[in-house]
């Protein structure tokens, strides 16, 4: 399916990209989450149907290995960044198919890895932050927030830990959990790390092209926006295929090839 924009008039030519759904499609339920391995040569979903699917879209994007065992929807999948066959998955329930399980006693809806790919970061609704040994497959620490807490991220050498606590951005040095810096960015709850720079919309999700040269965005709308990196000037405007706002976004490790999930799972990008 061809994607009609307008393309910066500097680096990427956006107009050549066309977007493709991967895989066959899952009736009424969602894609919740996609995420690229760190060779960028798998591409994992996840959401309401409780499979996690593994794709390789450099040979067939119509089709992927299904694994079954959650109970329950599987709200995040992340891939180790050390480690190209290594994920992990958030759900409320599992089964019996993982190769391991750390219970958290708790509805999860968030995760990142640390970039050595040592310790898991996990939230729940209940707004409790776990901080996970993944070698270890521990606990190590449970904080139960003070208020409603979304995604934390890492600093990459893994030294800092940045959680949204309501309208923050919480810092603390990693692991030790000393209070490093608190940033004061709205008045309303945030669930991601990015704002979008115009202040016109909610941001859904967000993030950066492999190189930082792009920023990807999703609002309550029904479009991807695109923007110049260090600009923020508007590259491109992409369509959500299917109707419905995008809840998940992962750029490709090493190309400018987006995978995004609104109703199904997509990928977009020259060629695909």
């Amino acid at each position: 399916m061809a994607i009609a924009s307008s393309s910066s008039s500097a680096g990427e030519d956006f107009s050549r990209f066309t977007a493709r759904r991967i895989g066959n499609g899952t009736g009424r339920d969602r894609v919740r989450s996609v995420a690229w391995n760190l060779d960028g040569r798998r591409l994992a979903t996840g959401g309401t149907d409780k499979s996690l699917r593994i794709f390789l879209p450099d040979k067939d994007v119509r089709s992927g290995t299904e694994y079954r065992g959650h109970m329950g929807e599987i709200s995040v999948v992340r891939w180790n960044p050390t480690h190209p066959e290594r994920l992990a998955t958030v759900s409320s329930a599992e089964g019996s198919k993982p190769t391991s399980v750390i219970e958290t006693n708790g509805m999860n809806i968030t995760m990142t890895w640390s970039p050595d790919g040592r310790h898991l970061v996990v939230g729940n609704r209940n707004d409790d932050i776990m901080w996970i040994d993944a070698d270890e497959q521990t606990v190590i620490r449970k904080t139960r927030m003070p208020k409603e807490t979304n995604e934390a991220f890492f600093s990459h050498n893994s030294t800092l830990l940045t959680t949204l606590v309501f309208g923050d951005a919480q810092i603390v040095a990693f692991p030790s959990d000393e209070p490093v810096h608190s940033i004061e960015v709205a008045n309303l709850p945030i669930t991601v790390g990015d704002l979008d720079p115009r202040g016109r919309d909610h941001v859904r999700t967000c993030r950066f092209s492999h190189d930082g040269a792009y920023l990807a965005s999703s609002s309550s709308g029904q479009n991807i926006h695109i923007h110049n990196v260090p600009t923020l000037s508007e590259a491109h405007v992409l369509p959500v295929s299917g109707g419905a706002p995008a809840d998940a976004l992962a750029w490709h490790p090493a190309k400018n090839v987006l995978a995004y999930a609104g109703q199904d799972a997509w990928i977009w990008g020259a060629g695909v």
